[in-house]
Parts: structure tokens; C-alpha cells; sequence
């Protein structure tokens, strides 16, 4: 029973009745998802789809991408995926050849069609889905517990893409990581913009509203739209990145609008600052506010209760020692070593305890929810290291483990700078910024001119030298989340890329 789309088998047997996901107007039990999967997976499987074979999977986080997700799994099949910016503008740069099948919307497919290695695929429109009536019972193909579960592809520096790729087993390991942090209640219906998370809560067994955002761009997603779904399925959940709460909470503060049913809410996948803790609190003054940090390659890694935080650790934040992560849960070591190491191999304790430090440095993991490898062992030189065959993650995250073992982030190794944000953030409500190193000068971005004094800014953050405030209209940020500042195009509109 390694394959993970057992659990949907488990879930329909015992609570058929129970609404799994919502979207929109459509809401489905378990009994409908296990209809609609065995539906796909006959349907796939009469259009040759086999076990073992690379499935691209180009669908929005829908009722549709979960159908899809499971169907594959229950074939043997691995799901596969990619970012559609990146199959649309890396054509020349990447080679998808082990890939058999593309399952998609009709926008991403016509992407797909742009790269010549990808054009000549098998094509799913996925909206076939809803017109599938073969009612017959689900049967699951089994599967080693090392057998590839989801492949991520992420763009490499070598002209092939880096492939992380999650085992059923590996996923498993996380899914009971997740359990145990995520606080769940059997009558919780969360509001929802990570699939992962929610791939954990339908195994679990709670209702997921899906959230009515943009994905393609969560900053400019209509807050009327989910504030809409939160009172219409008495949501007392939530589960989003920083940069989509931030465009919650503040339409309902201009709008003074408090939402009291929420009690609950998570966020990660990028910095989060005083501040937008703050008006989270403000919308939602019934909400027990958890932080999780952590990768693709080792989720979680640190988990912070809000309500833990003391006037000692904001007095620290403000003084300049970063974002606090919190204590570390899921994996089994982390531990900071010493920066600016290049590829680090195989070592022995004594070397390791060599290169450890008890200052601010690169934080390292490993554990049974930490990836290992990458497919072929792309990307593994640069970012993975052993000791005594034990294999560390090296996140590329600045960090370090305070007096309580928690854990204290201070940015990527190349932009080291979330002291200087947090404890901006920490004294005012400055909105977005971004702090960088442009030939040995450091730069703060702002994006609200005259808020705030440049005196104020400067006496706030005293400990950190700043050579020049520069103010654009909107500091740009990834995609994905909203949340993390796109250097590269920032220093493009402050015409500093050279």
C-alpha cells in the first residue's frame, strides 16, 4: 500500500459523504473524487497512458489538477511539473524528452506547443474530465516505496533543468510531518492557495475551499472574492503565503471589515514580517497565527506559534537579528555552517564539526523529509553535501540557532538582508521593501515615498550601515507567491544590472 492515492480508497470507504474540496459553486465528497478519479485514470489508460511513465501536468490548483494528480498516481504513472513561464521562455534552454504525456488547460498546452520538444506529446485537455461516466471501481497499481512520486523541474544553469524528485515514501514522511504541525480538527474547512498543504488535507479528511485567486499571480489577486468564500463556507482556516494576506487584510482594513470565524492560519514561503502579523491579527482577532519556513527539498523545517512570541524577541528583531523561524520540526538535524564553502562532497564528523559555526551562517538539514538527490545528480554538487553517508540539504538560507534552539533566518547568502527589513517592519507599517548589495554599497527599496522619514528609517536601523534609500512603484516579487522580491528585475528597474 505505498501508493499514496490509497488514502483517497481509505477516505471514500469511511466518509463517502464528506466534502473533500469546494470551488466556486462546485463542491465535491469523497465518493465524487473517487467517481471523477476513476473516470481519468480509465480514460488515460485507454489513451495509452502506462505505469512508469512522466505525465506533465500543466493545471491550475482546481478540483481538476487533485482528479488529476490522483488518476496518475493510481495508474503508476509519475506526475510531473513545471512552472508554464518556464515552458513558454525556455524553449532552447531545456530538454523534456522523458516526457510522455501533457495534461492540461488549454492556455498551458498552447505553451506547450511553443517548445519543440514538447509539441509532438500526447495532449489532455483536462475540462474532459467532467465529461466522464465509466463508473467502475478504482483499481490502484502498487508501487516500491521508492518509486517517484511528483518530479519538480526548476531551471538550471547547465542548459538541462534541476528534477526534484519526491518518492511515494518520502511524501508519505511528509504528509505525517504536516499532520502532526498543521493542528487539525475533523471539522475544519480551510481556505486554501498551496497545493501541497491541501494534497495534506484531503488525506487527512478536512474540507478545502480552493481559494477564488489569481495563481498566476497572487498579488493581484480580488480579496472581495475570497473574503466572499470565507463567509459563504464559514471557513475557520486559512492556509496562504505573506504577499496574498497582505492583499487580504489590507482591502479589510481600508474596508474595516473583521473576519471572526477564522481561528486558524499558516503562512510561509517567503519572509514574514512584524507588521503584516499585525494586520492579520486586526482582520482576524480569533486567529492562532503559525509561521512555517522550510523548501521544496525539506517542508517543514521550522514552525513558529505566533502568540510564543515575546517583547524579548521583538526587542531583538528590532536590534537586528533577522525573522524568527521558531523551533525546528520534521527534519532531523539542522545545523548552520560557515559561508561562502564551495561544493563541500563527503566529509567525516570531524570535518563537519570543522565547518559548523555558532555565529550567523548557511543552514543545512537532513532527515527522512529531506531530498536526498536531484534525477541524473543535477544541482547535487552544488547542493548537497555527506557525513559518515549521511546527506545534508543545503538550503542556500542565512541563519542561526539561538539560546532556545530556535532557529533565526536572515535571507538568501547572496541577499543577507531580512535584519535590516524585519526590523524596519518590526518599528513601522513601511509596506514592501528590499534591501541589496550593489558594488559594495547597500541599498533599501521602498515603495511608499514620505511615509516614513528617511531620518526615522536611518535611526531605526542603526546597527546596519545603508548607503542609499531608492523608492519605486512596485518592488517586483515571484509569482508563485507574491511574497519573494525578484532582484533581478529590480536592479533592471532601478537600471542597475550590469
Amino acid at each position: 500500500m505505498n501508493n499514496l492515492a490509497f488514502k483517497l480508497i481509505k477516505n471514500y470507504e469511511s466518509k463517502p459523504d464528506k466534502i473533500c474540496l469546494i470551488q466556486n459553486e462546485t463542491q465535491v465528497n469523497y465518493a465524487n473524487l473517487y467517481n471523477m478519479v476513476s473516470n481519468f485514470k480509465k480514460y488515460l489508460e485507454s489513451i495509452g497512458i502506462k505505469k512508469g511513465q512522466k505525465v506533465l501536468i500543466l493545471v491550475p490548483m482546481s478540483i481538476n489538477f487533485y482528479v488529476t494528480l490522483l488518476a496518475i498516481w493510481s495508474i503508476g504513472a509519475i506526475p510531473s511539473f513545471m512552472d508554464a513561464g518556464f515552458i513558454k521562455n525556455g524553449v532552447k534552454k531545456n530538454e523534456f524528452d522523458e516526457i510522455g504525456a501533457i495534461i492540461g488547460i488549454s492556455k498551458y498546452i498552447l505553451y506547450s506547443n511553443i517548445n519543440k520538444n514538447l509539441k509532438k506529446l500526447k495532449k489532455v485537455n483536462v475540462s474532459i474530465i467532467n465529461k466522464l461516466n465509466y463508473n467502475e471501481k478504482l483499481e490502484i497499481q502498487e508501487v516500491d516505496k521508492d518509486f517517484p512520486g511528483i518530479l519538480t523541474y526548476t531551471s538550471g544553469t547547465t542548459g538541462k533543468p534541476k528534477i526534484a524528485e519526491r518518492t511515494h515514501d518520502f511524501l508519505k514522511i511528509q504528509g505525517e510531518i504536516l499532520e502532526k504541525n498543521l493542528d487539525y480538527e475533523s471539522e475544519d474547512t480551510e481556505i486554501s492557495t498551496i497545493p501541497i498543504f491541501t494534497l495534506s488535507n484531503i488525506n487527512v479528511g478536512i474540507t478545502t475551499v480552493i481559494a477564488d485567486a489569481k495563481f498566476s499571480n497572487l498579488g493581484q489577486s480580488n480579496p472581495k472574492k475570497i473574503i466572499s468564500q470565507i463567509i459563504k463556507n464559514k471557513s475557520n482556516r486559512i492556509m496562504a503565503a505573506p504577499g496574498l494576506l497582505n492583499v487580504i487584510t489590507d482591502y479589510c482594513i481600508e474596508k474595516n471589515i473583521i473576519l471572526e470565524s477564522i481561528n486558524k492560519i499558516f503562512t510561509g514561503g517567503g519572509a514574514v514580517f512584524i507588521d503584516t502579523i499585525k494586520k492579520i491579527k486586526k482582520v482576524f482577532p480569533n486567529s492562532k497565527i503559525v509561521t512555517l519556513y522550510g523548501s521544496t527539498e525539506a517542508e517543514p523545517i521550522a514552525k513558529l506559534n505566533v502568540e510564543e512570541v515575546t517583547k524579548q524577541d521583538i526587542e531583538k528583531i528590532e536590534n537586528g537579528y533577522g525573522i524568527l523561524a521558531g523551533k525546528i520540526v520534521g527534519v532531523e538535524e539542522c545545523e548552520i555552517i560557515k559561508t561562502n564553502l564551495k561544493d563541500i562532497g563527503k566529509l567525516t564528523s570531524e570535518e563537519f564539526n570543522n565547518i559548523k559555526t555558532d555565529n550567523v551562517g548557511e543552514i543545512v538539514v537532513t532527515g527522512k523529509n529531506v531530498l536526498k538527490g536531484y534525477v541524473n545528480g543535477v544541482g547535487d554538487k552544488e547542493n548537497k553535501f555527506s557525513v559518515e553517508g549521511k546527506v545534508f540539504h543545503r538550503t542556500g538560507d542565512l541563519g542561526f540557532l539561538d539560546e532556545f534552539g530556535r532557529l533565526w533566518l536572515r535571507g538568501r547568502i547572496k541577499e543577507p538582508y531580512f535584519n535590516i527589513e524585519a526590523a524596519l517592519h518590526a518599528k513601522f507599517d513601511i509596506g514592501k521593501t528590499a534591501v541589496f548589495n550593489d558594488d559594495n554599497k547597500i541599498i533599501l527599496v521602498l515603495e511608499q515615498k514620505g511615509k516614513i522619514s528617511e531620518e526615522n528609517i536611518k535611526a531605526a536601523i542603526k546597527f546596519a550601515k545603508i548607503d542609499d534609500i531608492r523608492y519605486v512603484k512596485k518592488i517586483p516579487v515571484d509569482k508563485r507567491h507574491s511574497t519573494k522580491v525578484d532582484y533581478k528585475e529590480l536592479r533592471k528597474n532601478l537600471k542597475l544590472d550590469r
